[in-house]
């Protein structure tokens, strides 16, 4: 069972026949993950703002847009990329169509993969989980963990994330008395998050995506995306949507 991670949504290599896990925790994985537990009823990422606003249109106003530029809310959207509007009064019976500047795209760069989870902090243990069972059944027997990262730079909420993952997938196989094999950032990523699994913000504080976002008033935002398996909901993409 080989366990790899990648750290930036531009690094990301060939994954056929492996499970990959998207992760982009400041904000768009942490959003999905909320809108589908809080009952919306799919969530369609996409990597530009017009084709988000062309798919809106075939919906005829059925949907919700939802996503950010900059880190903040595109203008005529419905909603920003802050996982706490995606309420549950909002969200009932809901399509979502999400464009953000680092996530959408991860998840397009993952395509290649036979299976393509998202994670993140929130869903941690659950996605971990779900993924080992796909790869167990596939003929690689390979999760890739594909960090979105931030404009193309590597983002240390990102790789913390991984790392609890995959401290998570380890065990998981160690149970099963199979010996993981980790590359060397998958490696490094575990070990990141287990030196500071006991104060992860302070460890993210040093994060320049953190900072930004921390400027421009999302804290509860951070606070929110920083809960550790709290939602057992794990989001699964669709290619052929």
């Amino acid at each position: 069972m080989q366990i790899e991670v990648y750290p930036t949504c531009d690094s990301v290599k060939d994954l056929s026949g492996k499970t990959a896990i998207v992760i982009d925790v400041l904000r768009a994985t942490s959003v999905i993950t909320t809108a589908l537990f809080n009952g919306a009823e799919r969530v369609i990422p996409v990597p530009s703002v017009d084709e988000a606003l062309n798919l809106a249109r075939e919906f005829k106003g059925n949907a919700l847009l939802g996503g950010e530029r900059g880190a903040v809310k595109i203008p005529g959207f419905d909603l920003g990329n802050s996982p706490l509007e995606y309420k549950k009064e909002l969200m009932a019976g809901k399509a979502v169509i999400l464009t953000t500047s680092n996530g959408t795209r991860a998840i397009k760069a993952s395509e290649s993969a036979e299976h393509i989870l998202i994670g993140c902090f929130l869903n941690a243990s659950a996605v971990a989980e779900k993924a080992l069972r796909f790869a167990l059944s596939s003929e690689t027997s390979c999760v890739a963990l594909v960090c979105a990262g931030t404009l193309g730079e590597f983002s240390l909420d990102d790789a913390a994330c991984a790392g609890l993952i995959v401290d998570s997938l380890v065990r998981n196989i160690e149970r099963k008395k199979e010996p993981p094999e980790l590359s060397d950032l998958a490696f490094a990523c575990r070990e990141l998050y287990l030196k500071h699994q006991d104060d992860l913000k302070a460890l993210i504080s040093h994060a320049a995506h953190y900072k930004k976002l921390l400027n421009l008033g999302f804290e509860r935002d951070i606070d929110y995306c920083l809960q550790q398996d709290v939602i057992d909901c794990v989001p699964v993409y669709d290619k052929k949507l």
